[in-house]
């Protein structure tokens, strides 16, 4: 599982621990900011007075922020959006003796890493059989993806029961378009009128289905019309006061 941050709702950010990133991570931390607000590195390095190359070296932990002059420093920081008040509690921070900083445990060294993935978002059998057609965009913290461009995986909002227990209400499926399906795999398919759902694809007979995870529900022929756009190959998942759909937090 992994985290997403929705852009429709308001950032919150300890300072306190922000100030003990090393340059690699207070460098990521930076780009997660910068593609947030759906801006370039030369973006970036227009505002502050930079060029396109130093931003880089920032956002790699190349070259340590906390290690430039304090005009450079403050003009970095404000063209990554973040406000005066932001700067101050920044600045405090890092200027408070580690001995009295709130200290947070260590990230092992062998810890999987993650980065941010700004995908498009379609709602499960709704609108556009299309994921093109996607007016939604957010931002996943996703492992790594080797290989895999980001302009080719989109997520699917899960709605209903019908992949039940392996996939909940409110789950974000993400699809990889680049990858060919294969029989068994759980899949996003796009069929006109019934936007794109996600089912596990199945052969019987040399007849292609549609198969949901819940018995509750039959299997259905894959409709002529239908667009396979690839298989599921990350789900993000958020409980709720520990139950992974509302709904399953309201049985007896």
């Amino acid at each position: 599982m992994a985290w997403a941050w929705d852009d429709t709702k308001t950032r919150n950010i300890n300072w306190d621990l922000v100030a003990q990133y090393s340059a690699k991570e207070f460098g990521r931390f930076l780009r997660s900011l910068r593609e947030r607000a759906r801006l370039t590195q030369s973006d970036i390095g227009y505002r502050a007075g930079v060029d396109q190359t130093y931003v880089s070296m920032i956002e790699t932990g190349k070259r340590d922020i906390r290690h430039v002059s304090a005009e450079r420093m403050l003009r970095l920081l404000q063209a990554y959006g973040l406000t005066k008040e932001d700067i101050d509690h920044l600045l405090k921070a890092w200027s408070t003796p580690k001995e009295k900083r709130t200290h947070y445990t260590e990230t092992p060294q062998n810890a999987s890493e993650v980065r941010p993935y700004r995908l498009p978002v379609v709602e499960g059998g709704a609108g556009s059989p299309s994921f093109e057609d996607a007016r939604e965009f957010m931002l996943f913290w996703l492992p790594p993806m080797k290989g895999k461009k980001e302009t080719s995986l989109f997520a699917v909002k899960i709605t209903g029961n019908s992949m039940e227990p392996l996939l909940y209400e409110g789950d974000y499926a993400i699809v990889d378009t680049e990858t060919p399906p294969l029989t068994g795999a759980i899949v996003a398919v796009g069929i006109p009128g019934d936007g794109i759902v996600v089912k596990k694809l199945a052969e019987r007979n040399k007849q292609l289905y549609l198969e949901s995870v819940n018995p509750l529900y039959e299997d259905i022929p894959l409709p002529e019309d239908a667009k396979i756009w690839g298989p599921v190959i990350s789900v993000v998942r958020n409980f709720h006061q520990g139950f992974p759909s509302k709904k399953l937090k309201a049985l007896p």
